[in-house]
């Protein structure tokens, strides 16, 4: 990464002068300072926060309201990368606290930001589940609170970490298609919307599905599948080859593990330990997974850069990494 020392070595300028226009000093000209920021910007130069921001006084407070999913990997490596990030700014007494709601309860997420903001606060990372309730409760905020969503973007000049749902979905047909044989089908489930994923997967498997011109059944939809699982059954015809489930995939697979004897191939969204253990049992070809750690880091970045930003020019939208993972790339 470039150093403030190395951008004043090229530009013939001191140290000195580089964080001045770094820090939107008004004690240098005009053009070096647009000479820095350019040079800087061109070069991909990271403001180093711990070097020229200590003496900021004011804590900040940031609360990251999460949601908790079934897949408890997901909250647990989101977590994980907010943490970390916390750690790498500690010497600001920055804390991040972080307040998770149950994904089935959209209702409690709004109450629980509507408590939060009885008090300041100077940042705020969410994964909204009620997009335009939220959207409705912070556009007044917005020039007040730094806010960085995930998985959706709240404002289109807002600052949020794209979650790709919908390229997995695309990537899971794309693995699912290649696999299966070509005279059988496949049966998609739609296993309901839990207004994070499971949507934007289905719709992106149900596009490229129908890209590869495979033949295929549904997307049928089953409501509270983990209630009626028995109704899977009802699709399982003789030409039946492969099954893609949107949501609950993993119980329903060890559902029909005894049904199916290894008949069907399966390619599933998400990681977890029951997963994990479907994958390494063979039941499950490869499932693909976004980074979750990284979407928690990355987040607090971002809200950090908001608080404590330069004059540098950084794009609104981050995209997080897909992982493809078999049973030979599991750790």
């Amino acid at each position: 990464m470039i150093t403030q020392s190395e951008l004043a070595k090229i530009l013939g300028i001191t140290r000195t002068t580089v964080a001045r226009a770094l820090n939107g000093s008004k004690s240098i000209k005009p053009e070096t300072k647009e000479r820095v920021l350019k040079l800087a910007s061109e070069l991909g130069y990271e403001k180093n926060y711990l070097g020229s921001s200590l003496a900021i006084k004011e804590k900040k407070v940031i609360v990251a309201l999460i949601i908790k999913s079934i897949n408890e990997e997901y909250s647990k490596q989101l977590k994980n990368g907010l943490r970390d990030f916390e750690e790498e700014v500690k010497a600001y007494g920055i804390k991040i606290k972080i307040i998770e709601t149950d994904i089935n309860e959209v209702d409690i997420q709004i109450e629980t930001l509507n408590k939060i903001l009885e008090k300041k606060i100077h940042g705020l990372i969410i994964t909204p589940l009620d997009k335009v309730k939220i959207k409705k409760i912070l556009q007044p905020l917005k020039n007040e609170v730094s806010i960085v969503s995930v998985g959706k973007q709240l404002f289109e000049d807002g600052v949020y970490i794209d979650s790709r749902y919908h390229k997995s979905g695309r990537i899971a047909a794309e693995v699912l298609g290649n696999i299966s044989k070509q005279h059988k089908k496949i049966l998609i489930i739609d296993g309901g919307d839990d207004r994070i994923s499971s949507k934007e997967y289905l719709t992106g498997f149900y596009e490229k599905i129908i890209e590869f011109n495979r033949e295929y059944v549904g997307p049928i939809s089953i409501e509270n599948l983990l209630e009626n699982k028995e109704e899977v059954l009802k699709y399982l015809s003789d030409d039946i080859g492969s099954i893609y489930i949107n949501r609950f995939a993993p119980e329903i697979i060890e559902y029909l593990k005894p049904l199916s004897k290894n008949k069907f191939k399966f390619v599933t969204n998400g990681f977890n330990q029951k997963i994990r253990g479907l994958i390494e049992s063979g039941e499950v070809v490869a499932t693909i997974s976004e980074d979750f750690y990284n979407q928690g880091y990355t987040a607090g970045k971002r809200v950090f850069e908001l608080l404590y930003k330069t004059n540098l020019k950084r794009p609104q939208e981050y995209k997080t990494k897909i992982d493809v993972l078999f049973k030979e790339s599991l750790d």
